[in-house]
């Protein structure tokens, strides 16, 4: 399955609206908010904005001293966040995909939560280039994905979520993909891309950033993983 436009549109399809209530993903928030950000000014970017909750976070905690942009290509989260949040001070969100973002601005934070599995193989490398190319000289990448291991061993016991195996290329090194059903509490069902986690490291080691710290984290009823990389 290879339609990059499938992978934003099916969140149209779910009751995303509905992470206000289950709090979904709220650890992991508060791990970036805790443990990375910390007493955080400057500007920060998110890849993929849903509906504005990690967004309600950080500006509960840092108000106005921190910069944000983002993107969010579903126009249901979009138009959720703009009516229910929209008029938030220093926020700016994009109803784009990431690959169509233009802006002039220098990030010291860019994020990306759950969202790598929505991209298509072939646009990687040049999204890689993107997030290299927007941060300012000390400007940080805060990638999480679902831990490999755990979702490997979810793979095997509920086989019904299995759809494919593929193999990716990069610099002449293969790694494998797997494509699944993810079960959103309270929301709905979704597909991702599941890539081995050496391959994150190796792309944005190409392209310019290397990794400093990584963690596995448990959250809700998910184990991920979350990197951080930094210029090299």
């Amino acid at each position: 399955m290879k339609n990059k436009d499938f992978f934003f549109q099916q969140y149209d399809k779910i009751n995303w609206a509905n992470q206000e209530d289950t709090k979904l993903n709220t650890s992991v928030y508060n791990y970036i908010l805790d443990k990375i950000l910390i007493k955080s000014s400057g500007k920060l970017f998110e890849i993929g904005s849903g509906i504005g909750f990690f967004i309600r976070m950080l500006k509960e905690k840092f108000g106005n001293n921190l910069e944000i942009e983002g993107c969010e290509p579903s126009k249901k989260s979009y138009d959720y966040y703009m009516q229910n949040k929209g008029k938030q001070s220093n926020v700016k969100i994009y109803l784009e995909t990431f690959q169509n973002v233009k802006t002039s601005n220098k990030f010291d934070f860019i994020t990306a939560i759950y969202v790598f599995p929505h991209f298509v193989e072939e646009d990687l490398e040049l999204i890689a280039k993107k997030v290299n190319s927007m941060r300012n000289n000390k400007g940080k990448l805060i990638l999480v994905v679902s831990n490999e291991e755990y979702l490997r061993n979810k793979l095997k016991t509920k086989k019904d979520l299995f759809i494919e195996q593929n193999t990716v290329e990069f610099k002449d090194k293969k790694y494998k993909e797997y494509l699944h059903y993810v079960e959103i509490p309270g929301m709905g069902t979704v597909i991702d891309y599941d890539r081995e986690e050496k391959y994150y490291e190796d792309l944005f080691e190409a392209n310019g950033l290397k990794l400093v710290k990584k963690d596995n984290l448990k959250s809700d009823e998910y184990v991920c993983t979350v990197f951080i990389f930094e210029k090299k």
